[in-house]
């Protein structure tokens, strides 16, 4: 059974008898197909807004032309006494830039009172009942999320960096039986440090508006350096860069998205799996495929793997590397994923911006 909706409108408007008109087109039949129920309340200028400001309301009807104010300085003025009410503008001009201006500032739409039915209010009003709510959901997450990348900052990271300080300190002073204890100290150390960088990479580039500064990263040796750190795991495992001298739009983190993959290929294809790179441009895009000889993916979850926590049945990981891979990329401009590969095991496509001098 759905929901009933019931909507508490305020209708900022002066003219009694474009208020009686909007009061009209609320009350109309085609109203029912949108919502269950418009409670309406009008007032003439925003004075009585401002002394009632504790009124809970679900959208503001907004006249432009008021007593005390006109044009978008009367938008202003609703946007400081309205806390976190959606706003939709009524006027009686045709003005394109001013609509586009109102929404730029806080407006959550722009409707001429010419163009004014029942069924086209109704639906605005909703529509922007919705938006409000997700906007504020999405800023709560954000506040989120940079509290949580405080945590990480201030205490994780340098939790663990005084940890792994202490470790050393053991490593020089203790006998070789106990050394190993305070090595693996120092190991997992280094292991959650890394981790929680990359966690904190992500989280800046999912809340700042602007994202993380890019820069121009020649790919070539960005996967040297990646296939250097799959061999340091794994002797047996074969590597084939195909030479391409070419410079994608990235930043630091590259090295961490490509050292990422090639460290998945070992875990899933074994000691000695065989990977071979190749990158080819076209259209202003470098795609970069790693394709190895393991046992692959089933199609089934080759897009699943890239989301948050996923992992291998076998894995003993986070299920945060394909994640990171893919948010990265993403903020790059580009695009990530993974089909079947000529070898047998999985090719894994890295799709990035080709940077021109």
């Amino acid at each position: 059974m759905a929901e009933s909706v019931h909507l508490d409108v305020l209708l900022v408007e002066d003219n009694p008898g474009d208020a009686r008109l909007v009061e009209h087109h609320l009350n109309s039949p085609a109203v029912a197909h949108f919502v269950d129920d418009v409670t309406i309340s009008h007032v003439e200028s925003l004075a009585p807004v401002d002394e009632q400001s504790g009124a809970a309301y679900d959208v503001v009807l907004l006249d432009l032309g008021l007593p005390e104010s006109t044009g978008l300085a009367t938008l202003d003025r609703a946007t400081e006494m309205i806390d976190e009410v959606p706003i939709i503008v009524l006027t009686g001009m045709q003005d394109r830039e001013v609509a586009i201006e109102a929404i730029n500032r806080g407006a959550q739409d722009y409707l001429p009172k010419a163009d004014l039915d029942g069924d086209r209010l109704v639906r605005a009003l909703r529509y922007a009942v919705v938006r409000s709510r997700q906007q504020r959901a999405i800023q709560r997450q954000t506040d989120q999320m940079d509290f949580f990348n405080s945590i990480l900052q201030h205490d994780i990271l340098n939790g663990m960096n005084v940890i792994r300080a202490r470790g050393e300190l053991l490593e020089d002073t203790l006998d070789s039986e106990e050394r190993e204890y305070a090595s693996t100290i120092v190991q997992w150390s280094d292991d959650l440090i890394e981790l929680t960088e990359k966690v904190r990479s992500v989280l800046e580039t999912v809340t700042e508006e602007d994202g993380r500064d890019h820069e121009h990263r020649e790919i070539q040796a960005v996967l040297d350096n990646a296939a250097d750190r799959a061999r340091s795991v794994s002797d047996d495992c074969t590597v084939t860069i195909e030479p391409q001298a070419v410079t994608v739009v990235a930043d630091e983190l590259l090295d961490d998205v490509f050292g990422n993959l090639f460290l998945n290929a070992v875990e899933h294809g074994g000691n000695d799996v065989t990977i071979d790179v190749t990158t080819t441009v076209a259209d202003g895009t470098v795609t970069v495929c790693l394709a190895d000889d393991g046992d692959g993916i089933p199609s089934s979850d080759a897009r699943r793997i890239f989301e948050r926590g996923e992992k291998g049945s076998e894995s003993g990981g986070t299920g945060f590397g394909l994640y990171f891979v893919d948010t990265m990329v993403r903020s790059y401009g580009g695009d990530v994923w993974v089909e079947d590969s000529d070898l047998g095991g999985a090719a894994f496509y890295v799709e990035l911006p080709h940077a021109t001098l």
